[in-house]
């Protein structure tokens, strides 16, 4: 006697082909179902306080009470920020480019570094040595278009790239006596590059980027 309630058991051979479809479509099913109980559980896991991420919150309350910005404070996730300065923790706040006037009374866009200690080290434009903190020495073609695009995307503050992607096949690199001069042209008329030394050390990054239009 066959058991009552197993799909296909009262049709012959053709009845039980369809059960085990029918129970290969449930395995399907099944499977889905466990996969996206896995998904929860790992978004769940990123979703999880991020100390750092206080730490940073509370500095900008701090010394930029009062600022506003389009995106952030979050993590500064960049496939080559994260090739050029390895084991480094930044973050982020952006705002988006625009005319007049500005979209916040204290518009703020700054990326920072946070270290083991919670020491918030932001970086600044005009000081290439906060640039210099944990980055990578280059030594090839190949290192000073990844640490290139790296360096740009942080003086951008935005990881995305909304408005220039700054990834590495984008640049040109010219190597002198001097060292590495690495180029991103946006049109035959604005261009922004990046030099390093003889030692592979960043120096300055300059150019200008076409208007906001």
């Amino acid at each position: 006697m066959r058991p009552l309630g197993l799909p296909g058991t009262d049709l012959g051979v053709e009845g039980e082909c369809r059960g085990r479809r029918r129970g290969a479509r449930w395995a399907v099913v099944l499977l889905l179902l466990a996969a996206s109980a896995g998904q929860g559980v790992a978004d769940g896991a990123e979703s999880e306080p991020n100390p750092r991420l206080t730490v940073f919150r509370a500095w900008l309350d701090r010394e930029h009470g009062g600022y506003g910005c389009d995106e952030g404070p979050a993590p500064f996730r960049n496939r080559a920020v994260d090739a050029a300065y390895p084991g480094q923790r930044f973050f982020y706040v952006l705002t988006y480019t625009r005319g007049i006037p500005p979209p916040y009374a204290k518009s703020l866009s700054l990326v920072a570094a946070i270290d083991d200690s919670e020491r918030v080290i932001p970086f600044r434009p005009g000081s290439p040595e906060t640039y210099r903190r944990g980055l990578k020495r280059v030594s090839s073609k190949t290192d000073a278009k990844t640490a290139a695009a790296a360096l740009l995307t942080l003086a951008s503050c935005d990881p995305a790239g909304r408005r220039w992607a700054y990834t590495p096949e984008s640049f040109k690199v010219k190597k002198d006596s001097k060292g590495w001069k690495c180029t991103y042209r946006y049109d035959k008329s604005f261009e922004s590059w990046v030099r390093f030394d003889r030692a592979g050390t960043f120096q300055e990054f300059g150019g200008s980027a076409p208007p906001v239009p």
